[in-house]
């Protein structure tokens, strides 16, 4: 298959782990015990953080006001097992440019059922973790917090999907309707069931939404992975690009004229198993193994 289109992942900072570059501070014999207790230091942070990972789940690191994000405080006080395990967060943890650390505790009937804070930012809220939260009694909605004054802060979020153990899978943000702001977030709510494609905008305090089209998919429920969607950056606008909810078909997703239009379907030999960034293109994994990949 050749794909033209030119497709990178989600504005959102990748998992990553370790230490920020240091800045070049010379050189000489007196640097070298300032040198000596910077790396010491840098070591023993990232290591304090790996320690309070919650197991499964990454550390994000980002270029904005927020450095660092992860997820902390394991807990199994909502089992529902959407990501493989009954194991969750109950903290999010934020650490600014300046080094401060904000912690966002959950109350006992909320988790964070996420793999990793996605750093990203658009102009009305700034720089935030995009995070999947979710409620006992409500199920999931997508969260978006920053740094206040050093503390942590929610700045706006969708609703609750409004039943427990309903979950949904975050694709990115981006400018899809076309006004040259990247000013909303795109979502598949309830994945393993209808498969809601959904459009929020992206306002201080909420995210309502725009538009949604049932059908589609971008993950497996017990998968510890969300990687079955990418956003395609375009002159004019952003689009999705995403499999239909039983992964036989990969298509491109475009919001026009006030509704989600199918720009271009490609049939698959056998369900879709992930996407990946390849260069300016991608690459689609089956479960055949067989794997295509497309081009601007």
């Amino acid at each position: 298959m050749r794909w033209k289109a030119n497709c990178r992942l989600p504005s959102a900072t990748p998992p990553n782990k370790g230490c920020v570059a240091m800045r070049k501070m010379g050189s000489g014999r007196n640097t070298a015990p300032f040198l000596f207790a910077l790396l010491l230091f840098c070591a023993m942070s990232v290591k304090a953080q790996q320690a309070d990972l919650v197991p499964g789940t990454a550390l994000a690191t980002g270029q904005g006001s927020i450095a660092r994000a992860w997820f902390a405080d394991p807990t199994t006080r909502y089992p529902h097992g959407a990501l493989g395990d009954d194991i969750e967060a109950g903290t999010l943890v934020l650490q600014g440019r300046d080094g401060g650390i904000a912690r966002i505790v959950l109350p006992e009937n909320r988790v964070f059922e996420d793999v990793f804070p996605r750093l990203v930012s658009a102009p009305v809220v700034g720089d935030v973790a995009m995070v999947v939260e979710s409620d006992r009694k409500m199920g999931a909605r997508l969260s978006l917090y920053g740094l206040s004054d050093g503390q942590g802060r929610l700045l706006a979020a969708t609703p609750y999907i409004g039943t427990g153990n309903r979950w949904l899978a975050p694709i990115g943000i981006g400018d899809f309707d076309g006004d040259g702001v990247v000013g909303e977030v795109a979502l598949v709510a309830m994945p393993h069931l209808v498969g809601l494609l959904r459009i929020y905008r992206i306002q201080a305090g909420e995210l309502p939404l725009m538009v949604e089209a049932a059908g589609y998919s971008n993950h497996i429920y017990g998968r510890s992975e969300i990687s079955m969607s990418l956003i395609e950056r375009g002159q004019k606008r952003d689009r999705i690009l995403l499999p239909d909810r039983q992964r036989r078909r990969l298509v491109l997703i475009a919001l026009l004229d006030g509704g989600l239009r199918e720009e271009r379907v490609e049939h698959l030999s056998a369900p879709l198993l992930r996407l990946r960034q390849i260069g300016a293109g991608f690459e689609a994994e089956l479960e055949d193994d067989s794997v295509l990949t497309g081009t601007p």
